[in-house]
């Protein structure tokens, strides 16, 4: 089924069972492959390093003008959003599902723009290079593949870089094959067979996506991570010199009375809010407070600090010590 230009954008919201499949695939990979010790010249896999202490951290924030939003037609209520700390780093164990998804959505929303502007279907390559070139460095290899994509016909595309595969027949065994997965707009039309044979790399075309999010989370979930360098490029007509988005919209402001988000806390269980879950929605404001700033004094004995505050406390008890 061919893809609808308003069908490419997928709401955070709607993103859980993308996140549950991405870690599912890591998770078996990282299990029976050499996913942690696979490595070429600074090259690794995703989710190889160890998170901070708060990564995954549960944490809730909303709005406790219940006011506010009786006068607007919300009830006597509050809003709660309840989400999972994440310090977005593609090498994070615990976050990198995050930073798969949070690249992902950006990545749809420009792949969507120009979509729309243009009335065109992007479609998938993949460049695979020749050993011949596998000494060639990332970045010579970048520049063999920009002109190869230029006489290809791509005139603008999202790039990410795949250092490695996992070798056949039992795929237990990931070993250095670079190659490129493309998601572009262009006119190809029967040029792949052509280019391929005259610059030697191995071009497949896979057609239009079903979805262009899911297509970027499977993309980077196996992407190539290295300290300095991007896991996704953007060229041509889609880099950011040339494609202007729309500044992201504030998640951290309250959906009904438009104020900014604070961070809370219920003093006693609630029933509504599902423990270890993603929320967000209007509740009862019984029992909510925010968590106010500490003021650190050697003679206070306080009960609650927010995670803003832990790491002066631990610096304070190690010194203490």
């Amino acid at each position: 089924m061919q893809q609808k230009l308003t069908d490419f954008l997928i709401p955070a919201y709607e993103q859980t069972n993308t996140r549950v499949t991405v870690q599912s695939f890591v998770e078996e990979q990282q299990l029976y492959t050499n996913w942690f010790s696979v490595e070429y010249e600074g090259w690794k896999l995703p989710a190889t390093a160890e998170p901070h202490y708060w990564c995954g951290e549960w944490q809730r924030r909303g709005c406790l003008n219940a006011e506010n939003h009786r006068k607007l037609g919300f009830g006597n209520n509050i809003f709660v959003r309840q989400y999972r700390r994440s310090c977005y780093r593609p090498t994070c164990k615990v976050c990198y599902h995050q930073w798969i998804i949070r690249q992902s959505n950006r990545a749809t929303r420009r792949i969507e723009k120009y979509a729309k502007m243009f009335g065109r279907e992007p479609f998938h390559l993949m460049l695979s290079v020749p050993l011949a070139d596998y000494s060639s460095s990332y970045n010579e290899l970048k520049k063999k593949l920009n002109c190869i994509i230029k006489d290809l016909g791509v005139y603008g595309s999202a790039v990410v870089f795949h250092p490695f595969r996992l070798r056949r027949p039992n795929r237990k065994q990931h070993y250095y094959s670079p190659h490129f997965h493309l998601v572009c707009f262009g006119e190809i039309s029967g040029r792949v067979s052509y280019i391929g044979k005259k610059y030697g790399w191995y071009v497949k075309y896979l057609k239009t996506r079903d979805s262009v999010f899911k297509t970027f989370c499977y993309l980077l979930s196996h992407s190539g991570i290295k300290k300095g360098y991007r896991s996704m490029t953007w060229i041509g007509s889609l880099s950011y010199g040339k494609l202007k988005l729309e500044k992201e919209p504030d998640l951290n402001i309250c959906p009904c009375c438009r104020v900014k988000l604070v961070e809370i806390y219920r003093d006693v269980f609630d029933p509504v809010i599902p423990p270890g879950k993603y929320y967000e929605g209007f509740v009862d404001p019984g029992g909510w407070y925010e968590v106010k700033p500490m003021v650190f004094d050697s003679n206070y004995r306080y009960d609650y600090a927010p995670i803003m505050h832990l790491n002066e406390i631990l610096r304070g008890i190690s010194i203490a010590s």
